[in-house]
C-alpha cells in the first residue's frame, strides 16, 4: 500500500480543517498558548531565583560536651542531587563520636556517599548512625553526606533529626524540617 501523499490524504483527515487550520478559533487559541507560556515562564523564573530549593540552611546546636552544625538545603526537587555538612567540635575530649540520623533523611531520599568513611556504619530504628574514631578537645570533625532525592518522592513536608552521641550517650539533638517539591 502507497503512503498517503497530498493528493491522497487519510480518509480520516480533512485538508482544509488539518493542514490549513479552517474552522478553528484563533483568537481564543493564540490567548491560550500565550498563557500556557507565561505560567511555564514564571516557573523557570522562580527556579531560576532559588525559591525551589537548594539553598542550604544553617542549624546550631550547643551541649557542654560539642557544639553541632548541620547546613543542608531546607528545600528540594525530587531528582535534586545535593550535600549536608555536618560539622561536630568538640568541647571535651569524646572517644567514640557519633552521628545518629533519624529516618527522615533515608525517607525518599538515596545516601549516595559519606565523607569521611565512618569506622562504623549501623542502622538506628529507620535511621542509621556514623561512629568516628576519638575526638580530642577543641577539634572539628566535618562530616559530608551526599544525597539524591527521590523523583517519586510523595512526602512533602518532613522533619530531620540529627544527634550526636559519644559511644551510647547521646549529647545533643537537633531537629529541622525539609520540604520536597514536585
Amino acid at each position: 500500500m502507497a503512503t498517503p501523499t497530498e493528493e491522497e490524504p487519510l480518509e480520516q483527515l480533512s485538508l482544509a480543517r488539518h493542514r490549513d487550520l479552517q474552522g478553528r478559533h484563533w483568537a481564543v487559541a493564540v490567548w491560550l498558548r500565550r498563557v500556557v507560556t507565561v505560567v511555564l515562564l514564571v516557573f523557570v523564573v522562580l527556579a531560576a531565583v532559588g525559591l525551589f530549593g537548594q539553598q542550604p540552611t544553617t542549624h546550631e546546636s550547643s551541649s557542654s560536651a560539642a557544639d553541632l552544625r548541620v547546613s543542608t538545603p531546607s528545600r528540594l526537587r525530587g531528582g535534586l542531587i545535593f550535600q549536608t555538612r555536618v560539622d561536630l567540635i568538640a568541647r571535651q575530649p569524646l572517644a567514640h563520636p557519633t552521628v545518629v540520623l533519624s529516618g527522615g533523611w533515608f525517607d525518599g531520599m538515596t545516601l549516595n556517599s559519606v565523607q569521611p568513611a565512618p569506622a562504623d556504619q549501623a542502622p538506628a530504628g529507620a535511621g542509621s548512625t556514623f561512629a568516628y574514631p576519638e575526638l580530642p578537645a577543641g577539634r572539628t570533625l566535618t562530616v559530608w553526606f551526599e544525597w539524591s532525592a527521590n523523583p517519586t518522592n510523595l512526602t512533602w513536608r518532613r522533619p530531620l533529626a540529627v544527634a550526636v552521641a559519644d559511644g551510647a550517650r547521646t549529647l545533643l539533638t537537633q531537629t529541622s524540617t525539609v520540604t520536597v517539591l514536585p
